[in-house]
């Protein structure tokens, strides 16, 4: 018999820069805070994934480190997933329903300060595809994972007849947007020609299109369906997941386009039996690492026909009193990015939505929200979630 699950719990901290907390204490006030919030306490917590990426906390198992912090002390919490948090929800997702009387904590913390400036540079390379396309950018002259993106948004925008304006008009969007939330780190009023002016690190990226980098965690306390309704009296159901990988070199790859992110959105369509996603969905977080992505991610999730993205943007129809608004929070452009968190918090953010909780951000009458993230230009991999509030 199949049964539903959904959130009951949110804990997420705000954006931002914490070198006086650990990792462990950072993630435990995520931890506080969502287990106040679904009025529960560690003893009620049945089990656990934490998501992290090893060479980016630059220890491994580095999920052993955080265990203290959820929880997991003498609890069989030891579920952990290399990977984007988002992918955390798609596993307790099907935890919860199989353990189907406990509780299940899926948490993500990253602390992008504590990184060497030229990491992200050499985080790109040693994530590349080693026989081809590492040796090929250890020999550029440049910042690899600019380069990368250079070429993908040139792709992108060459097949879809979006450009540079339009571009800059998804920052300004998302910078604006981020204004209004209190968790976001940097939101700010810009133009399109700041955007257009600032810094060109590859081109056509440019610097106010690039997302700065941050220290986040995130909590979420997911329960079968029984049970969430014995918990919450608001609980956001979770009702399509998808995932895909697709293949990590990039030769074999159509760079114009996220084909892993077309197949993810698909399968949680069908389980969420969302027919027509830019009608049905009212509010998304899109994953924005650049600014040219969100577009490239909208229009393999559907939210537009493909071709017709450039429309879509400067009609306003994502803006944030637009038909559907992407990334009313400001996303990762205007909040802050911390790899492989920043997908839960996209998670968390749609589920303050569903709850009538977002804040300044909150869009009226939500009742169905997206949540999506990828991997980084040299990750073909994508997960979605579908929120619905009955």
């Amino acid at each position: 018999m199949f049964t539903r699950a959904a959130i009951v719990g949110i804990g997420l901290t705000k954006c931002g820069k914490y070198p006086e907390l650990s990792h462990k204490e950072l993630l435990y006030r995520a931890t506080r805070t969502a287990l106040e919030d679904a009025g529960l306490s560690r003893e009620d917590i049945g089990t656990a994934f934490t998501t992290s990426y090893d060479f980016v906390e630059g220890r491994s198992l580095s999920n052993q480190y955080t265990l203290d912090s959820i929880g997991g002390v003498m609890k069989p919490c030891d579920l952990r997933l290399g990977d984007n948090g988002l992918y955390g929800v798609v596993a307790g997702y099907m935890e919860a329903v199989i353990r189907s009387n406990e509780t299940v904590v899926v948490a993500s913390v990253l602390k992008s300060s504590e990184r060497e400036d030229d990491a992200d540079n050499r985080l790109c390379l040693a994530s590349s595809e080693h026989l081809y396309t590492r040796p090929v950018l250890a020999n550029m002259n440049g910042n690899a994972e600019y380069i990368l993106a250079a070429m993908e948004a040139r792709l992108f925008m060459r097949q879809s007849g979006v450009t540079e304006q339009n571009i800059a008009a998804v920052a300004v969007k998302n910078y604006k947007n981020a204004i209004k939330n209190e968790r976001a780190e940097k939101g700010r009023e810009i133009t399109r020609e700041e955007v257009l002016n600032s810094e060109s690190l590859a081109s056509p990226i440019k610097k106010l299109t690039v997302a700065g980098s941050t220290d986040v965690a995130c909590v979420l306390i997911l329960a079968s369906e029984e049970l969430a309704r014995s918990i919450s009296d608001n609980p956001v159901w979770i009702s399509g997941i998808g995932w895909c990988t697709d293949t990590a070199r990039l030769t074999e790859r159509n760079l114009a386009t996220s084909k892993a992110t077309r197949i993810a959105a698909g399968n949680a369509y069908a389980m969420a039996s969302i027919k027509h996603p830019a009608q049905d969905i009212d509010v998304a977080e899109v994953y924005d690492p650049y600014a040219y992505k969100e577009v490239q991610h909208c229009e393999a999730l559907g939210l537009c026909p493909d071709g017709e993205a450039e429309k879509f943007i400067e009609e306003g129809f994502w803006n944030f009193d637009g038909r559907l608004p992407v990334n009313p929070s400001g996303g990762l452009l205007g909040g802050g990015h911390a790899i492989g968190t920043s997908g839960l918090v996209r998670v968390a953010e749609a589920a303050l939505q569903i709850r009538g909780e977002a804040g300044a951000h909150q869009i009226s009458n939500v009742e169905v929200a997206l949540a999506h993230a990828g991997g980084g230009v040299t990750d073909g991999s994508a997960g979605v979630v579908i929120l619905s509030r009955w």
